[in-house]
């Protein structure tokens, strides 16, 4: 059984508003709340990756619409592409960013130094915010 194109519409709309739920967190450097969009944007996948044979097929039935409606899908698709693209980068440089203040913490603590006495600084955390 395959979904209608409305519900190909919908699944297609909730995930581009994951992905712009998640590019926010990103930009706004909350990471805190990425667990809770990733669980989300999983189940979008899912969802695609279940659907009678699987990503082809659903890009397939959207060809196979009336050229209106086929042109509104395949923007919305082309839209999520990109999302995802810029989305992808974006966690590239958080994860540089988290690094890098890593690494800022480590040479600046007593336990970065080689001299006598030196000391793990146990009080140091990593802020949730990057």
């Amino acid at each position: 059984m395959t979904l209608p194109v409305d519900e190909i519409a919908d699944l297609l709309a909730s995930l581009g508003a994951a992905l712009a739920r998640q590019r926010s967190v990103l930009e706004q450097g909350q990471l805190d709340q990425l667990a809770s969009l990733n669980a989300e944007l999983e189940s979008c996948y899912a969802r695609i990756a279940d659907f009678p044979g699987g990503q082809p097929a659903l890009l397939a039935r959207v060809a196979g619409e009336s050229e209106s409606r086929r042109s509104s899908l395949r923007t919305l698709l082309l839209q999520l592409d990109t999302d995802n693209r810029v989305n992808g980068e974006l966690i590239r440089i958080t994860m540089h960013r988290v690094a890098a203040i890593q690494a800022f913490q480590a040479a600046g603590s007593d336990a970065g130094t080689y001299g006598p006495g030196s000391r793990p600084n146990v009080g140091s955390r990593l802020s949730r915010h990057a």
